[in-house]
């Protein structure tokens, strides 16, 4: 699961990190530590990003 070296984006300490995707099309990267936290960020922009998109649509 915690594959790639390289710098958390949210502690900005090195370590083995983990992928977060975005639903627009964006991703960041986590480390042990701070997965739960990322999980979480990245979990509830999904949500109202697609929240957003869908008003939208439903504007048109």
């Amino acid at each position: 699961m915690f594959t790639i070296e390289g710098i958390c984006d949210w502690c900005k300490k090195p370590s083995l990190l983990v992928k977060h995707d975005y639903v627009d099309g964006k991703s960041n990267h986590s480390c042990k530590e701070c997965n739960d936290l990322a999980t979480l960020d990245v979990r509830q922009f999904n949500i109202a990003e697609i929240q957003q998109r869908e008003r939208l649509e439903l504007r048109r």
